[in-house]
C-alpha cells in the first residue's frame, strides 16, 4: 500500500498523517511495519494481515489536503 499526502502550503500550516490498525484515533497507535519518505509527505509497505487499517490525518492549524492511497 502507498499513502501520499499533500496540501495547500498557506502561511505556516502543516498536515501529517499516520496509519493504525486500531480504530479510535486518540487510543491509535501507528502500524510498526511500512517507511515514511519525501519528508513523512509519502508512506509504503507491505500490509501483513487482512484487516481494517485507518489512515488518520491532522492539519495545523488547518490545510485544505489531498490524500491518495494505492494498494498494488
Amino acid at each position: 500500500m502507498t499513502v501520499q499526502l499533500s496540501w495547500r502550503k498557506e502561511g505556516e500550516n502543516h498536515a501529517e498523517f499516520s496509519i493504525s490498525d486500531m480504530s479510535g484515533f486518540f487510543d491509535a497507535e501507528p502500524v510498526a511495519f511500512g517507511v515514511k519518505s519525501n519528508n513523512e509527505k509519502r508512506w509504503t509497505g507491505k500490509i501483513p494481515k487482512t484487516g481494517n487499517y485507518y489512515i488518520y490525518v491532522v492539519a495545523h492549524p488547518d490545510a485544505r489536503y489531498i490524500l491518495k492511497v494505492s494498494l498494488k
